[in-house]
């Protein structure tokens, strides 16, 4: 068994937002990475990707001290490499250098990277502006992140909803925005491994390549093999009294009385969406209740040993990113079902030789839609209902 081959940059010679960076690899002194991206069920937000690095140190090359260019905020970007194809894991911004020792009296030293991607940037920039004008949600993101001074590529949905003027800003925070506005399109805006700002408005899991399952994980020859599964049947998510209120809107609510009897009243409420008409409330609250009127026997999360079968696995738990469908099977439950990334964690350590990857999952909507003017979409069938 074996690794992918680790290479950690570090953007030592250059300003953290320079594109492009000026890379030092210090894949040499790397024993251990874990990286933690993404969310933990779709009704969450996705906060800062996340990753820690450990170096060995045994030169004394990681203190300020030996060189002016190791400070917090440098950037950093962390890829694997299997079977000639190269995969970017992580791609973020060094938070602190920590040093500490393996052993005692000052031997064996190692210094420890924390690290956090754009989002946690975007989280300390206060917007100061004349405002935005009425706009699709991938347009005002993409907006928010010049306003920041962003200037690298990006991967943004157009969008499906229209967000409201603001107004003119002032110290309006970029990241809470940017929430405000993938709550209100009910997408999601995240870093990608390679760094990219990216935004998946909510008919992107509707359409290729994520409305398709990518491959089933499961107990019969031929699927892919997993570790651990994670499996809930329980309360959590069931929300039967829905009400959902715009920016200078009435509340729109939906409700299903089989579903209070069943489980008694379980509300949601969301106010202030930033939306510009009342009618698209009411049609997100009835889509969130056909969601989650009812429990379901699901899986939260699913972890791999890809080294149990490296030439299947490795491709798959590399390449695979947030959205990415698959599906699971469990014959011992009857369990048959397809699954959407919310979030996806890597541990690597060099010295032991082991790789542990595990996907947190959200319940992929296996309903058709049909929704006017968007390429397969476009034509009613049976099972079909209309997509907002």
């Amino acid at each position: 068994m074996s690794l992918p081959t680790i290479t950690v940059r570090i953007g030592l010679a250059s300003d953290p937002l320079d594109n492009p960076q000026t890379w030092t690899d210090v894949s040499v002194d790397t024993t251990a990475i874990h990286i933690q991206r993404g969310r933990q069920h779709a009704l969450d937000r996705i906060e800062a990707g996340i990753a820690t690095v450990i170096l060995k140190n045994f030169s004394n090359q990681y203190y300020p001290a030996s060189s002016a260019n190791i400070k917090p905020g440098k950037c950093i970007n962390i890829r694997a490499t299997y079977d000639a194809t190269t995969y970017d894991l992580f791609t973020g911004f060094i938070e602190s250098w920590q040093p500490s020792w393996l052993s005692g009296a000052g031997l064996c030293p190692i210094m420890t990277l924390q690290c956090a991607d754009l989002i946690k940037n975007l989280a300390r920039f206060e917007i100061t502006s004349a405002g935005y004008s009425q706009q699709l949600s991938g347009t005002r993101i993409g907006n928010v992140l010049t306003s920041f001074g962003y200037v690298a590529t990006t991967d943004l949905d157009a969008g499906q909803s229209n967000i409201i003027a603001t107004g003119a800003l002032a110290s309006k925070n970029a990241m809470q925005h940017i929430f405000e506005v993938t709550e209100a399109e009910r997408g999601i805006f995240f870093i990608a491994g390679n760094g990219y700002p990216t935004f998946h408005d909510r008919h992107a899991r509707m359409k290729s390549p994520f409305n398709s399952s990518s491959a089933t994980f499961g107990d019969d020859l031929g699927e892919n093999k997993y570790q651990i599964l994670e499996p809930s049947y329980d309360d959590e998510f069931i929300y039967n009294d829905i009400s959902l209120t715009r920016s200078g809107g009435t509340a729109q609510t939906a409700t299903d009385a089989t579903s209070k009897g069943d489980y008694g009243t379980r509300n949601l409420s969301k106010t202030g969406l930033l939306l510009t008409v009342d009618t698209e409330a009411l049609s997100q609250a009835q889509f969130l209740l056909s969601q989650y009127k009812n429990p379901a026997f699901r899986i939260r999360a699913i972890t791999l040993y890809p080294q149990a079968d490296e030439v299947n696995l490795y491709p798959k738990v590399l390449n695979y990113d947030l959205s990415t469908r698959i599906t699971l099977r469990l014959n011992q439950a009857s369990l048959d079902t397809d699954y959407h990334i919310e979030g996806i964690s890597h541990d690597c350590d060099a010295r032991e030789g082991t790789w542990t990857t595990r996907w947190q999952l959200s319940d992929a909507d296996n309903q058709q839609y049909w929704a006017i003017g968007v390429t397969g979409l476009s034509e009613i069938g049976l099972t079909t209902r209309v997509c907002y």
